[in-house]
């Protein structure tokens, strides 16, 4: 079992899932709770997110076949998707998308999907998940999911604190060095799914 593939797996999906820039926006939505039950919710949203994203990762493979979607296909259209959310988070508008969602209920959506789980941490794990061929493989992916929910989860749970201590311009430092630290994945991932391309283009002509 490779522990440094792993690390840096549940370290890419932590940057994706992006919760120093959720953190505000889940503050705000959670004050609208009352105190007693803001916990709860939290704990039962983080509770879905893993569901999420283990469901997309074990049937990610089945998905992708069914659909016909290569994993050259994915890495590009993960690494395009990914590169315009990084470039959101180091260039933010005034605006924030989530705000339309300040008064709905708080189940599933919007918190789980799409604040935490959207759709660039979809397209990486389930990218991951067909890059998964053996069960140890298998058992390095499910393992860096869970690493990554964990540190996502603690980072949220004690994110008030931090907010406080950090403030905003701390706040909005830190999300633009993980945007920036995205869109050098995303080129990366870009240049994966070419140079698999052109690897397969013989085969296909």
């Amino acid at each position: 079992m490779d522990w440094n593939h792993i690390i840096a797996a549940a370290g890419t999906l932590f940057l994706v899932m992006d919760p120093p820039g959720n953190a505000p926006v889940l503050k705000s939505l959670l004050q609208q709770i009352p105190e007693p039950r803001r916990n709860r919710v939290l704990v039962r949203e983080l509770c879905f997110v893993l569901l999420f994203l283990l469901f997309f990762f074990f049937l990610g493979k089945e998905l992708l076949g069914w659909m016909g979607i290569s994993s050259s296909s994915l890495n590009l259209s993960g690494g395009i998707m990914l590169f315009i959310i990084a470039v959101g988070m180091v260039f933010p508008t005034r605006r924030s998308p989530h705000q339309n969602y300040s008064q709905t209920e708080l189940f599933i959506v919007p918190v789980t999907v799409p604040i935490i789980v959207g759709p660039a941490a979809i397209s990486l794990v389930m990218m991951q998940a067909a890059l998964c061929t053996t069960a140890p493989q298998k058992l390095e992916g499910f393992l860096s999911i869970i690493l990554a929910w964990i540190a996502s989860a603690l980072f949220l749970a004690i994110s008030g604190k931090l907010l406080d201590l950090m403030g905003e311009k701390g706040t909005t430092a830190l999300t633009r060095l993980m945007g920036t630290l995205l869109i050098l994945l995303a080129v990366q991932m870009v240049l994966n799914g070419i140079t698999e391309y052109i690897r397969h283009l013989p085969a296909a002509l």
